[in-house]
């Protein structure tokens, strides 16, 4: 049975863990602070319905009392009634009383209340729980079976209000507390994160290239141990790049002794074999025009396959040790090497810029600097048949710069048989240290950009001291 691969898993969404502790604790505090509140105001609703149960009989007998001191045997009228009588019982129990004569007139209705209003949120919160219908109502009688009025006793919202409000203010202030607590608690988690900030930075600075950019060491003891195992392994990489480009340096110079070896062995061996052949085979036509003339055209044939064979040794010699590059500097070899593809692409536009003291850079950075351009010339010729070509070299206080642009048809791959191509100038610039990069242009063409930093030409110059 064949299993299908599975996926990996997905990684975990991130997470700001000030953030996320702030907001859990105020949430937390909020949801306290309005479960509280509900409590409160049920715990009050439920004590209004017991207080105007419990009540009503009670206040049907002192409204009674107080109704029998005012009358006599022949009058039923309840004027003059005050509630007097529930002065002392009324603000206890939260009640509000109005009294009504024996034909629906209002005789006296009062709430036993001092302390004012109760806040209107708290007010129409207990108006919504306990609603319109809850009131007891009672009657006022002079002798069992004679009715001389009614009563209602309904809720006081704003003496329970107030009551509520004291504790629902306790729980508001619990609230608070927790709130502050956050606070007090986010600070120092702030103060202890802060250094991510810096660690942030200091990344950017390697991925930017500085390997030297090390890590802060914060109080909170899990990022020192972070920050050091982090800087340990930066050093680790750091020594081992440098023995990389140390490594890579090397084979470089071996290179261009291999190529001056072999351009003297050249130079020195086939190239007398060739200046002998050259001149027995003008001997031999010289001969051979006076004695035997049918040897005439062998012998031209001769010399010019020699002639030929020498331009191409002058060649390989050229691209084997650059003519001028030790003599006369990198300033005249760039101009010689710009003028020889002038004079075999006259349909082409080069132009060559050249600011600072190039002359005096190290022997490797400036063997590096001219094989690049002469493979960025040759592959935009060979592969972009461009109209225009540009080769700026810059040398200033920021580093050496050298561009090469051309207007050709797209990128150009290494050239077969260079020995260089896109990946040996990469090779040649990040083994001294600098950063290379090959840019497509618009609409058309492309830019070989090599950069080294001061940092960089000061330890080449060290190096070659």
């Amino acid at each position: 049975m064949k299993h299908s691969p599975t996926a990996p898993p997905a990684a975990p969404a991130a997470v700001d863990l000030k953030r996320h502790l702030l907001l859990r604790v105020s949430l937390f505090a909020l949801a306290v602070g309005v479960v509280a509140t509900v409590v409160v105001l049920y715990q009050t609703r439920e004590r209004i319905r017991d207080h105007i149960a419990r009540s009503g009989l009670t206040v049907e007998r002192l409204v009674a009392g107080e109704a029998d001191q005012l009358r006599d045997a022949f009058r039923r009228s309840l004027e003059g009634l005050t509630l007097a009588s529930l002065d002392g019982i009324g603000p206890r129990l939260g009640i509000c009383v109005a009294v009504e004569d024996l034909y629906k007139r209002p005789v006296v209705s009062r709430c036993f209340h001092d302390d004012g209003a109760a806040p209107a949120p708290v007010r129409w919160a207990l108006a919504r729980l306990i609603g319109p219908d809850l009131a007891y109502r009672g009657v006022i009688g002079q002798y069992p079976g004679v009715k001389v009025g009614e009563f209602v006793v309904t809720p006081d919202l704003d003496s329970e209000g107030r009551a509520a409000w004291v504790q629902i203010r306790t729980v508001l202030g619990m609230s608070l507390a927790i709130l502050l607590l956050n606070l007090l608690i986010y600070r120092p988690v702030r103060r202890a994160l802060r250094p991510a900030d810096q660690i942030l930075a200091v990344l950017g600075r390697m991925e930017a290239g500085d390997l030297s950019a090390r890590m802060p060491r914060p109080r909170l003891i899990e990022l020192r141990r972070i920050a050091a195992g982090f800087d340990h392994l930066a050093d680790q990489l750091q020594k081992t790049l440098a023995a990389q480009r140390q490594l890579a340096q090397r084979l470089l110079a071996v290179r261009e002794e291999e190529r001056r070896r072999l351009a003297r062995e050249l130079h020195d061996e086939f190239g007398q074999c060739l200046a002998s052949v050259g001149a027995e085979a003008a001997f031999i036509a010289a001969r051979a025009e006076s004695t035997d003339p049918a040897l005439l055209p062998a012998a031209r044939a001769v010399s010019a396959v020699t002639g030929h064979m020498m331009e191409s040794l002058q060649g390989i010699l050229h691209q084997l040790r650059p003519v001028g590059l030790e003599e006369f500097g990198l300033a005249a070899a760039l101009e010689q090497m710009v003028a020889g593809w002038r004079r075999r692409q006259p349909g082409c536009a080069f132009t060559l810029a050249v600011e600072g003291g190039i002359d005096t850079l190290p022997a490797d950075l400036t063997v590096s600097l001219y094989r690049i351009v002469q493979e960025s010339l040759t592959n935009a010729l060979r592969h972009g048949t461009p109209a225009r070509v540009a080769v700026s070299l810059v040398r200033d206080a920021a580093g050496c710069r050298l561009r090469v642009e051309d207007d050709g048809e797209g990128g150009a791959p290494a050239s077969p048989g260079s020995g260089l191509g896109v990946l040996g100038m990469r090779e040649r610039v990040e083994a001294l240290g600098g950063r290379f990069a090959l840019e497509p242009l618009a609409p058309r063409g492309m830019r070989v950009r090599a950069d080294f930093p001061p940092a960089v030409l000061a330890a080449a110059e060290e190096e070659h001291d």
